[in-house]
């Protein structure tokens, strides 16, 4: 009887911490899930911020080009034949003047002009190999769009079109794309939140391994003590009268609890022991 029980009470710790150590993993992959999932929509949010902010700056130089050549002053800065080439039609000195300006004075890394749907003139910093044929012409229909590659270059970029209007000084309208590489910042962006979710799950991974540990060890000395108390004690003791009213040395009436889940047992005991009883005195 002892041994089946104590079998029976190992089963059941074990089935008990087994489903213990389910829980808290399943609360530590829960939690470990969140930092990931977390991690990610932060690196998409903060990746959106930077394109945001990159079409602001880009609108702001197309608002500033435009400003620059519409104004009747910038006439000055050419000399006379070329005002008549210009006016004439021969915009090429117009446009790579623009594109040398814009190349140096903003943080970009490439510039086109557009004339219908026609790339004019271009102008990228030095080192950059791009290809004008391939070279957007027509943007999308909210002015930007994003590009994976750009010329030799492989990362993030923003490709950005703005137009020009000169019909203030008599001239056509044509239109800029700008490109403005964002490589660098989007890494970053990626790398800081990536160290942010490792630093997490390695914290994490250290506290999962102190609550498996914690609550093997708290469940199975809790489970121990309460099993022992209310079950292995409560069954050893039903053994023991069993085995002292078998041999006639039980001295007492057995009791019995109505409100215990061995009441049926002590019953049973009870019934045995008053045969026995009556048994004994008939013999004697």
């Amino acid at each position: 009887m002892k041994a089946r029980t104590g079998r029976e009470m190992r089963k059941l710790m074990l089935a008990v911490s087994a489903a213990t150590l389910a829980l808290v993993l399943a609360t530590i992959a829960y939690f470990l899930i969140d930092v990931i999932l977390t991690t990610n929509r932060n690196i998409e949010r903060d990746k959106e911020i930077v394109i945001e902010q990159s079409v602001l700056a880009l609108a702001e130089v197309g608002e500033n080009i435009s400003g620059m050549t519409g104004d009747t002053r910038m006439i000055g800065m050419f000399n006379q034949e070329t005002i008549y080439d210009i006016l004439g039609g021969n915009w090429e000195v117009f446009y790579d003047f623009i594109g040398d300006f814009a190349i140096n004075f903003y943080p970009i890394e490439y510039i086109g002009v557009i004339r219908g749907d026609k790339l004019v003139s271009y102008r990228a910093l030095k080192g950059v190999e791009i290809d004008p044929e391939a070279m957007p012409t027509s943007g999308p229909s909210e002015q930007y769009q994003v590009l994976n590659r750009f010329g030799d270059r492989e990362g993030t970029f923003i490709s950005f079109f703005y137009p020009i209007d000169l019909s203030m000084i008599g001239l056509e309208e044509f239109r800029v794309n700008m490109v403005s590489d964002r490589t660098a910042e989007m890494a970053a962006v990626e790398s800081y939140f990536k160290d942010q979710r490792n630093n997490l799950i390695a914290r994490l991974a250290v506290v999962s391994a102190i609550a498996v540990a914690l609550s093997l060890l708290i469940t199975t000395l809790v489970l121990r003590f309460f099993t022992h108390k209310y079950v292995a004690r409560p069954i050893e003791q039903l053994n023991r009268a069993a085995e002292e009213i078998a041999a006639g040395t039980y001295t007492g009436e057995v009791r019995v609890d109505e409100s215990s889940a061995y009441a049926a047992l002590q019953g049973l005991l009870r019934s045995g022991q008053k045969v026995l009883r009556r048994m004994d005195q008939e013999m004697g």
